[in-house]
């Protein structure tokens, strides 16, 4: 597997417990069902978050069967709803197509928010600010129908410019289409347990697809916990966080057992437009840079590397 783990200590300190996943015996919906405990493993204290969802209809459309992404989908929608949570999801243009609408639709008539995640997902640093303005057009134009309320745009891999004047052409473009940028609070990679869950499960290695999935968890505990306290001990106190995920296989499986650990914590679920009224979204960004960085690390002013 191309996952690396980190050292035996950080997995001995926030291991979650384990869970079965029978993937080639069960249905979907079976493992997620299976999946639905909640795993109470790092301390937080409670706070407000908004649930936000990349690369919509469905990550990775190419290789994904429409009715698998339609059930991604439709299983998240489930775990949404649970805690009666509004998303935001992030389309992707090109990926909009007759085998992948009823997933964007599913999404949509579930309530949720759709708004802007480019025409190609491009590097936002290899563009020219007329390529950064066509990106964002097209996708706009398409996403027209669904496009009846706030309209939100979110960088791909949260690069926001390496420069300052790049930047300011970003943020001026955005403003003359109508779109608010939607930073992230709490940053992490679970795009790569994804990518190694799916070949866990092509291959058919369920324990390695089960640990993969309490790493997944272990890894979104820790991501919270680390960017709450980075906010109190730099910015004085809490925010109103905005957690970034995809709309991928992981999450249809287990984003449930995520969701009822926020719970558990006592965090309470608002939405994009709530979050986004917080000062730390209208603080001056102080990083210029290749990183795609959490809002709380641009305002902090932190450092290329």
């Amino acid at each position: 597997m191309r996952f690396k783990r980190a050292s035996g200590s950080f997995w001995g300190l926030f291991a979650v417990a384990g869970f079965a996943i029978l993937i080639n015996s069960c249905s979907q919906q079976e493992v997620t069902q299976m999946a639905s405990d909640p795993a109470v493993t790092i301390s937080t204290v409670p706070s407000r978050i908004a649930i936000t969802i990349d690369d919509l209809p469905y990550v990775m459309p190419s290789k994904t069967k429409p009715a698998d992404g339609l059930q991604y989908a439709k299983t998240i929608n489930m775990a949404l709803r649970k805690h009666g949570i509004i998303a935001t999801g992030f389309a992707i243009g090109q990926q909009i197509n007759a085998e992948t609408i009823p997933a964007l639709q599913a999404f949509a008539d579930a309530g949720h928010t759709i708004g802007n995640h480019s025409w190609s997902h491009p590097d936002y640093g290899t563009l020219t600010s007329a390529q950064f303005l066509e990106e964002t057009r097209r996708t706009d134009q398409i996403l027209d129908e669904w496009n009846d309320g706030p309209r939100y745009y979110r960088f791909p891999f949260l690069r926001e410019g390496e420069t300052e004047d790049t930047k300011a052409a970003a943020t001026q473009i955005l403003t003359e289409l109508g779109y608010q940028n939607v930073p992230v609070t709490i940053d992490n990679d679970e795009w790569k347990f994804n990518a190694d869950y799916l070949d866990a499960i092509e291959g058919s290695d369920t324990n390695a697809a089960a640990e993969i999935a309490r790493q997944y968890v272990a890894h979104m505990q820790e991501r919270t916990a680390h960017f709450q306290t980075l906010a109190r001990e730099k910015l004085g106190g809490d925010v109103d966080h905005i957690l970034l995920i995809h709309l991928n296989r992981i999450n249809a499986d287990h984003l449930a057992t995520l969701l009822d650990w926020y719970a558990a914590q006592g965090w309470t679920f608002i939405t994009v437009d709530v979050a986004l009224t917080d000062p730390v979204y209208s603080r001056p960004d102080l990083y210029a840079g290749s990183r795609g960085l959490s809002q709380i690390e641009r305002v902090i002013g932190r450092k290329s590397e």
